[in-house]
């Protein structure tokens, strides 16, 4: 597989995060969490639009209705891009010293969000499943980085991970989308043998498990039978999550991380756009 890479927006996040494609509107929704801002990418032009967030925001998905759904720090958030707002709805967790990190929507429109504590100090995070009604449940806890949330549909599986060096490790569990309800949690793969630890997730048209390798310059990818196939190499060493155009599934967007304050030229923080050959 030839892949070649472009830094493609033309404004850089200190912790770029959570693309999400939004087909409609033909532009990556992603996030700059330590920059506590939400960005929209054009798809065509790379031009970047930014919005104020109350609090460092650490993942969204696009609903139905074209609202954004939000993970804050302190809750479950809406925003209109209309109005440029903010709107809390909910608040599943109620410990002050943690936030929410990585989240995807199911096949259902069910929002499913990780926390984490924010000093880690201690495997304190959760994952907890939003309905979209907004009721809530702690379904798995006792992680310290919870990440690499996906669903695939084809197959009924929910796949999650935890980013901790001393963890590594992606699970996966089948998936009542009915009910919402997984089981059978099982570990999937593990990342010890790869330079970057296991981050935001992705699954493509085949059922392929893509995952970035935060610290070392990859995407990772696993067949639907946990194989390692071969890392995708990347020109900046802190990928963060990724997303895909479905309507063009050869293309690939990244958030990356910014590691230092280098000249704008630098890959670093930027979405970057990957092409497949």
């Amino acid at each position: 597989m030839a892949i070649t890479f472009e830094v493609f927006s033309n404004r850089w996040a200190h912790l770029g995060e959570s693309p999400v494609w939004s087909e409609t509107e033909n532009c990556i929704w992603w996030v700059d969490t330590d920059g506590r801002k939400l960005l929209r990418t054009d798809a065509e032009t790379g031009k970047t639009s930014a919005w104020d967030a109350p609090e460092a925001v650490g993942c969204i998905a696009l609903r139905t209705d074209g609202t954004l759904i939000a993970g804050l720090a302190t809750g479950i958030y809406l925003f209109d891009p209309s109005a440029g707002l903010f709107q809390r709805v909910c608040t599943p967790e109620s410990r002050p010293d943690v936030r929410f990190n990585d989240g995807t929507l199911d096949p259902a429109g069910r929002f499913w969000a990780g926390t984490m504590q924010r000093e880690m100090a201690a495997p304190a995070g959760a994952i907890f499943c939003i309905e979209p009604d907004f009721s809530h449940r702690r379904v798995f806890e006792d992680f310290w980085t919870p990440n690499g949330l996906a669903f695939d549909p084809i197959r009924q599986r929910m796949y999650f991970s935890d980013s901790h060096p001393s963890v590594q490790t992606i699970w996966v569990c089948d998936y009542d989308l009915a009910t919402g309800t997984p089981s059978n949690r099982r570990v999937f793969a593990t990342t010890h043998a790869f330079a970057g630890r296991p981050d935001g997730a992705f699954i493509d048209e085949d059922g392929i498990y893509w995952i970035a390798g935060v610290g070392g310059s990859q995407l990772l990818r696993f067949a639907p039978s946990g194989e390692p196939l071969a890392p995708v190499e990347l020109p900046t060493t802190h990928p963060t999550k990724l997303v895909m155009n479905r309507t063009m599934p050869r293309t690939i967007f990244v958030t990356t991380r910014r590691m230092a304050d280098p000249d704008q030229s630098d890959a670093s923080g930027h979405l970057l756009r990957c092409l497949r050959t």
